[in-house]
């Protein structure tokens, strides 16, 4: 009989609904590139599963794959997103999806790309593909029980059972076909599909090419360019779900090594995981993130946070989503970077460091991987901020305003965190059960309120105040942490060895926001796209006079950029003050809180014709001026300096 061995569970697809700034976000992500890319670029999105056609030719390799994961993220994005913004026009459309894609499952279970006559179902991307597009039939049939879908899934994975026996396996990313397995097995009970995945880790224990098994997360210490970092960041939740329906430790613990492995060495403050070529690499000022990260760890921390019960997980969620996720999105929704950093003076056909023209702004870029990850993420984020256990107590494990409905529970999120550090609970239903609240490890202290009176909650060893009463209707919890800004170090000692310095506050990372110049582009979508849609360049912008020598222009530049700043090494929380700014317009664009401190100007930081965000030489500045510094969250940029090059004061400064 199966047992399940996670702490917690996560509420259906559906139960949880998004709210204020969030679901302002899911609004404009519903006239964005969430409700339009499957007609924006059908050949890559819509065709792959329905009418098994290869994508365009913009590829030599993995055709039929690429098509498999990036019509199979999109679509499992679409269904979450639809029903966590629970708006019936998307949810047709899915609904529509699905039962066209349950049409095309041979008599041999399998439901996939590879059905041409001569493809090779044995090609990595063929399993990889196929868990991308589980997991949102998975969800699909969460919501709405179809006994159908369920159905479908099963015989899909039960075809994987047969066909990818013994050595029929793959090393790099086609293991993740361990995850729907899991998900069905704890559905259906079938044991073949657990000895199939545990069959898989072994498989990768000695097959191990690219460092994803779980005895390479016990044993060995994390290098880089082992492995590609999206890849890995999929990776690293699967022995953990495995230890969910087995209860082997050696899973847990692999999963829980790797991820703190990757956060103390490949991992940005903003969350963003290094992925300079697409692998993993070092942190540093311009090292680059691939968006497909946020979705993938992000959902690999929602899952440890419900297998583990520890609160740390929610933490990583809101570091990743609130900064990381934010700060390379156009704030209409309809374009994003493939490629960002935390310094980004230029996102441009060439200004990536790695990867060609990846840090422009698009809609789809040929590679759609990213863009479609971009509608994942946020509903997924969404789903998993509230929790539960076998008596249907409840787990607040990140932040965010929101509603949850599940049987008898109904619960209000109302808040403007990450940009306030209060939230309040707000009861809908009259009933019994505990509200556990998180306590981030940020916070310094904290303060419950019910109905306004102070309760005493401790915070327990996974970090949960629990509040415990018979509910009624509008009863209201509050609570408050107390936290101060911390001036950071960065430690990029494998890339530059320059330290920088950063600033955070509560769950957000600063940045100062250079002001953008967008131009629409042509690019090169491998479809045309309709009108209103563009690629960006995206440009700092700046004035300079006229009727003024060609070359003693390129001197005054120096003058004119605003982003030639250094700061003193020796600042604290104390030299920053909070501004809590007024909560009009969207958060986004209009950021609800900035922090204020000082710099110093440094003339000759970059170059004058720079078109590429370069690491500054020397590990001090030359600096001339004091200025204020204005800051304001990460997400609120698309173009920043988020860490800052050392003043050197030992030259005389002017006052």
């Amino acid at each position: 009989m199966k047992k399940y061995f996670g702490k917690l569970k996560r509420f259906p697809l559906g139960a949880i609904h998004a709210q204020g700034f969030l679901k302002e976000q899911m609004l404009r992500g519903k006239e964005g590139m969430a409700g339009h890319l499957f007609e924006l670029e059908p050949g890559m999105i819509w065709d792959p599963y329905l009418n098994r056609t290869n994508v365009g030719s913009w590829t030599g390799a993995h055709q039929l794959g690429w098509g498999a994961e990036i019509a199979g993220n999109y679509w499992s994005g679409y269904i979450q997103y639809a029903f966590t913004l629970d708006d019936k026009e998307m949810i047709a459309t899915a609904t529509d999806w699905v039962g066209r894609m349950l049409t095309r499952q041979r008599e041999d279970g399998y439901l996939g790309t590879y059905d041409e006559p001569d493809a090779d179902v044995y090609e990595d991307f063929n399993a990889w593909g196929t868990m991308s597009v589980m997991r949102g039939l998975i969800a699909f049939y969460e919501v709405t029980g179809r006994e159908d879908v369920l159905d479908a899934v099963y015989k899909c994975m039960l075809w994987y059972t047969r066909v990818w026996a013994g050595d029929k396996k793959t090393s790099y990313c086609g293991h993740a076909i361990i995850e729907p397995m899991v998900f069905v097995y704890e559905l259906t009970g079938d044991k073949r599909l657990l000895d199939f995945a545990e069959e898989y880790a072994d498989f990768l224990c000695d097959h191990d090419l690219y460092n994803n098994s779980y005895r390479t997360f016990l044993e060995k210490e994390l290098y880089y360019n082992s492995n590609h970092t999206a890849n890995a960041g999929v990776s690293i939740r699967l022995p953990a779900l495995l230890y969910s329906v087995t209860g082997k430790e050696k899973y847990l613990r692999a999963s829980e090594r790797i991820i703190e492995q990757l956060r103390s060495k490949a991992v940005h403050l903003s969350g963003a995981p290094v992925s300079m070529s697409e692998y993993i690499g070092p942190v540093g000022a311009t090292t680059e993130s691939e968006y497909c990260n946020f979705a993938f760890y992000n959902a690999s921390y929602s899952y440890l946070s419900y297998i583990t019960g520890e609160t740390k997980y929610g933490d990583y969620m809101e570091e990743i989503f609130y900064n990381a996720a934010q700060g390379a999105r156009k704030k209409d929704e309809r374009a994003i970077a493939y490629l960002s950093a935390p310094n980004q003076i230029f996102a441009t056909p060439k200004s990536s460091t790695a990867m060609g023209d990846m840090q422009v702004y698009a809609p789809c870029y040929p590679v759609a991987c990213c863009p479609v990850n971009s509608v994942a993420v946020v509903p997924e984020f969404i789903r998993g901020l509230m929790l539960r256990d076998g008596e249907d107590n409840v787990y607040a494990v990140a932040y965010g305003p929101c509603t949850l409905r599940y049987k008898n529970v109904f619960l209000e999120e109302k808040t403007e965190y990450p940009f306030r550090n209060r939230v309040t609970f707000r009861i809908g239903h009259s009933a019994e059960y505990s509200l556990f609240l998180k306590i981030p490890a940020w916070a310094t202290g904290y303060e419950i309120k019910l109905n306004g009176q102070r309760v005493s909650a401790t915070r327990n060893e996974n970090g949960y105040a629990e509040v415990h009463s018979k509910w009624k209707e509008n009863d209201c919890v509050e609570i408050t942490f107390d936290t101060d800004v911390k001036v950071l170090r960065v430690d990029d000692s494998d890339f530059s060895k320059k330290y920088p310095v950063a600033f955070k506050y509560g769950a957000l990372l600063y940045s100062y926001h250079i002001p953008e110049n967008w131009k629409e582009i042509e690019g090169n979508p491998t479809t045309p796209l309709p009108e209103g849609w563009h690629w960006y360049r995206v440009e700092p912008s700046y004035e300079m006079p006229t009727g003024v020598d060609h070359y003693e222009l390129y001197a005054m530049r120096k003058d004119r950029f605003s982003w030639n700043i250094a700061v003193d090494e020796s600042l604290s929380g104390a030299d920053v003050t909070v501004e809590e700014c007024a909560t009009d317009g969207y958060a986004w664009e209009h950021p609800y809180i900035r922090l204020h401190t000082h710099c110093y100007k440094a003339p000759y930081l970059c170059a004058p014709y720079q078109k590429q965000t370069f690491e500054p030489y020397g590990d001090r500045q030359y600096v001339t001026e004091r200025l204020t510094l204005t800051l304001v969250p990460y997400g609120c940029t698309n173009l920043r300096i988020t860490y800052f090059p050392i003043a050197d004061l030992r030259e005389q400064t002017k006052s």
